[in-house]
């Protein structure tokens, strides 16, 4: 006897359904799941500070008079000038700016001795750190307005003055050669035109004078070695 199609299908349901319940049991036992642990990520890494080179020329300022002149040619370019010196072992640089030129020497000065270079833009231009090393003073003061002191190390340091800021800076952080330390400016409890009052130093830190104790040397004069 031939079964209609209507009376086979339970029959094949059933059949269906049988070998799907064999199929489930013969599947694998899954593992448990587990709390997942996620490393947390390291600390961010400080920017580096972008390093800048330093003037390769430098001149004095056109129409101006300047004091304590060094030697020019007929375009009024240092001559000899090279972009670094090194005093005691430490490499600096001559005129750690962006941009400017010599609008006085170093030497007497007005019936006093002018113990540095200043170093002239009518812009706002960067200043740069002479060399590698720790900030012993940032602060303001009457006679040289925003003055940083550089420790570089083998007793010497450099200074800056009359800066409009510091860039965020503040003592006892370390720069790196050619980074950004603050901005030339025109700051003292006297007017004075835009310029960076730039010496170097060398010696021991004074107890009580600090870098006053120190003794200047004219940056243009040294001779690029030792």
């Amino acid at each position: 006897m031939r079964l209609s199609p209507r009376l086979m299908f339970p029959f094949a349901l059933l059949a269906a359904s049988i070998t799907w319940i064999f199929t489930i049991e013969r599947l694998p036992t899954l593992a448990p799941l587990t709390e997942e642990v996620i490393e947390p990520l390291p600390p961010p890494q400080p920017a580096m500070p972008v390093i800048y080179d330093f003037p390769v020329t430098l001149s004095l300022c056109p129409k101006l008079y300047v004091a304590n002149a060094p030697p020019t040619d007929t375009g009024l370019h240092i001559i000899g000038y090279t972009a670094t010196i090194t005093v005691n072992g430490v490499t600096l640089a001559r005129a750690p700016v962006e941009d400017g030129c010599v609008s006085s020497g170093f030497g007497a000065r007005n019936d006093q001795v002018h113990t540095g270079v200043d170093l002239y833009n009518r812009d706002p231009v960067a200043i740069y750190a002479a060399a590698d090393g720790t900030i012993r003073e940032a602060e303001y003061r009457d006679d040289y307005g925003n003055m940083m002191v550089i420790d570089h190390g083998n007793g010497v340091f450099t200074r800056y003055a009359h800066m409009a800021s510091f860039s965020g800076l503040q003592a006892g952080e370390t720069v790196l050669s050619g980074q950004i330390i603050g901005v030339m400016g025109n700051t003292a409890g006297y007017l004075v035109p835009r310029h960076l009052h730039y010496e170097i130093l060398t010696g021991e830190w004074g107890e009580q004078a600090g870098s006053f104790a120190l003794a200047p040397t004219d940056p243009l004069a040294l001779p690029p070695i030792d």
